[in-house]
């Protein structure tokens, strides 16, 4: 009896470390866009976000417009940027003070883009990421 449970202890060992070795603390999976997909102006529609610092925002970003145009720069909260589309979705967006921002296009559809974000920087020890709905305007 004794052998039994230790066979069931080992078997429940091995099942815990293959569950645990299935998940995954990577970045998520976008889906392929072209950049005449998402270039065009878009309207936030639903926006949350948190930081390492303990900082967080919902919907603070709603109705502010986000520009994508076709020479790779872009406009959001007043300020430009350059952009660059990459592969599975996503979108890496640079500028002034070493910004590079990685955005994940999560899908597009129907005009509604979700994608997910995160940048930080590690002179100032600190990370943002969030999440963002858009509507094609």
């Amino acid at each position: 009896m004794k052998k039994l449970k230790n066979v069931w202890l080992f078997l429940s060992l091995v099942l815990m470390v293959a569950g645990l070795a299935s998940c995954s603390t990577e970045d998520p999976t976008g889906v392929e866009v072209s950049r005449e997909d998402i270039i065009g102006t878009w309207k936030v529609t639903a926006n949350d976000w948190s930081d390492s610092e303990g900082d967080s925002g919902r919907n603070d970003h709603v109705g502010m417009t986000l520009t994508l145009n076709s020479d790779g720069t872009t406009a959001f909260q007043g300020y430009h940027y350059q952009w660059t589309l990459g592969n599975q979705g996503v979108l890496t967006v640079s500028g002034a003070g070493n910004l590079n921002v990685r955005v994940t296009i999560l899908s597009l559809e129907n005009g509604v883009l979700q994608a997910t974000y995160s940048y930080g920087s590690s002179s100032e020890a600190y990370e943002v990421e969030g999440n963002y709905t858009f509507q094609r305007m």
